[in-house]
């Protein structure tokens, strides 16, 4: 596929490598996929290549300067070509234990665990989920109590992929229940359990509607013993680590989704081409057109935004709103791309003969874990409004004198702004609101855009005029005044019918009244 022109060197040749390393591993995967079989022996392939290490510092023995956060996202869309039961084990390594134990763990640790990583010695998973604890992550149930050097963990997890595969679970659990602590989510401490640690079992295996042999686990702690030594950051430093490594999972979802798009569009092309209904193959049938080249822009568009995601992870942004644009756009549309494809095969694409109807079933699962796409698009109201909000100053609107109708004038203030003297100019403003828009309150940044007063005296104003049943104002929840109308009383009392009417030429007179 496309290398991007902002990869370096050595990122080019790792997606080559990896990507013929792919060929080579997609009939295995399929055998493995049809026997139900976990792939250990492809796993250690991929750990003796060293693309564990991509985001391990080479002192560790990864190639992080060279691969990075990007590089990663290259493994993870080739690797997943030949089948999620390769890509998910890398996935879950990687924010399963990789990126925390760097940001967050001791040298000492550090020293003992990424080596072994980065030569894919330790597969990793991630603890969150519970019986009774989803999306609300911050209410996890699980307790960990200190007891000297070690904390001992109680408790349960679920959906743990590859929960019977890996050698160290990222456990997260509540340390505190001081209301303080929870209210500035300081409650939670996130913790390295090791594989064989006494009180450390799989409950069960689920069953799912993808992920045919990846193993996905209930794991119960009975009182598990862990050294502080294993604790990821300070106590209660839990949502932290948490929140950091979510977003490089996020991206990286985006990523594993990518090798299964190409494989869609390849399987879709390569039926319509050798179809033949009507007398003609039917990829030259117009409806199967439009799917495939639906099929394409998802497929490009998901590329660009999960390797921009990806490059400014490697910058050192958070880069939390892209992590969830690129993971809910490659999932949601990855899920309408796969739809079209089985659309396009016809009876074929239904049958497990061929591995597209399976990526609609890996995809539903990739639609929930890691935040589902609805959290998706809170994270994005919420951060990414935030990021853009700065160039989405309100307009400021006026009745043009000539032409009689609404325009923009300025945006978010006018360079010269009325002195207000009295209520009569802040219900002024108000009446020529509701000229310009009408059934719109006015933000308190709204007045100021045109009136020059400060927030005390225009809030005292506006509660006054209210009084007057000439205004009526909206409060938060904490009774701060934060929108405001004028009333029809108001208008009555600021405006003539005639400075409010409009009405276009066209119109007949004889139909005016």
């Amino acid at each position: 596929m496309e290398k991007f022109p902002w990869w370096n060197e050595a990122q080019k040749a790792l997606a080559d490598e990896v990507d013929a390393f792919a060929d080579g591993m997609t009939p295995k995967i399929q055998e493995f996929v049809w026997k139900r079989e976990f792939p250990w022996e492809l796993i250690k392939e991929v750990g003796k290549r060293g693309w564990f290490g991509a985001v391990i510092p080479e002192e560790y023995g990864g190639k992080k300067s060279e691969w990075g956060y990007t590089g990663c996202c290259i493994i993870l869309e080739y690797l997943s070509r030949a089948g999620v039961s390769l890509s998910c084990p890398y996935l879950l390594t990687m924010c399963g234990g990789t990126h925390q134990i760097e940001d967050f763990s001791p040298p000492e640790k550090k020293e003992e665990w990424l080596p072994k990583i980065a030569k894919g010695e330790l597969l990793g998973a991630v603890g969150l989920t519970e019986p009774y604890v989803g999306s609300d992550a911050a209410s996890v149930e699980t307790v960990a109590r200190r007891e000297g050097d070690e904390y001992v963990i109680t408790g349960k997890k679920r959906f743990i992929t590859s929960g019977l595969a890996a050698d160290i679970y990222v456990v997260y659990a509540r340390t505190s229940d001081d209301p303080k602590d929870v209210a500035k989510y300081r409650h939670i401490s996130a913790f390295i359990v090791e594989r064989g640690a006494e009180g450390f079992h799989a409950e069960k295996v689920n069953e799912l509607i993808g992920f045919d042999n990846l193993y996905n686990a209930y794991i119960d702690l009975d009182n598990v013993r862990v050294p502080v030594e294993n604790r990821l950051g300070e106590e209660g430093e839990g949502w932290r680590v948490m929140m950091s490594g979510l977003n490089f999972e996020r991206t990286m979802a985006a990523a594993a989704q990518l090798g299964i798009m190409r494989e869609a569009l390849r399987y879709a092309v390569f039926h319509a081409e050798r179809r033949i209904q009507f007398g003609q193959p039917t990829i030259n049938i117009g409806v199967n057109q439009f799917k495939i080249a639906d099929m394409v822009w998802i497929f490009n568009t998901a590329r660009l935004l999960t390797y921009y995601t990806a490059y400014m992870l490697d910058l050192g942004k958070t880069a939390a709103a892209e992590a969830a644009t690129a993971k809910m756009f490659s999932t949601d549309f990855g899920m309408k791309m796969f739809l079209e494809a089985v659309q396009v095969m016809g009876g074929d694409g239904v049958t497990r003969f061929y591995p597209v109807e399976s990526y609609i079933r890996d995809t539903k699962i990739l639609q929930i874990a890691a935040g589902t796409s609805e959290i998706m698009k809170l994270l994005i109201f919420n951060q990414g409004l935030r990021q853009i909000r700065k160039y989405l100053q309100p307009p400021v609107r006026k009745v043009h004198p000539e032409l009689k109708v609404p325009i923009t004038v300025a945006f978010g203030a006018l360079s010269e702004r009325k002195k207000v003297e009295s209520e009569e100019d802040v219900l002024k403003a108000l009446a020529e609101n509701y000229k310009v828009n009408p059934g719109l309150n006015m933000t308190l940044d709204d007045l100021k855009g045109v009136l020059d007063v400060d927030d005390e005296t225009l809030v005292k104003m506006l509660t006054a005029l209210e009084e007057k049943k000439l205004v009526r104002t909206f409060k938060d929840r904490k009774g701060r005044l934060k929108l405001a109308r004028i009333t029809l009383e108001g208008l009555r009392k600021t405006l003539s019918l005639e400075e409010c009417k409009w009405i276009p030429s066209w119109v007949l007179e004889k139909d005016i009244f």
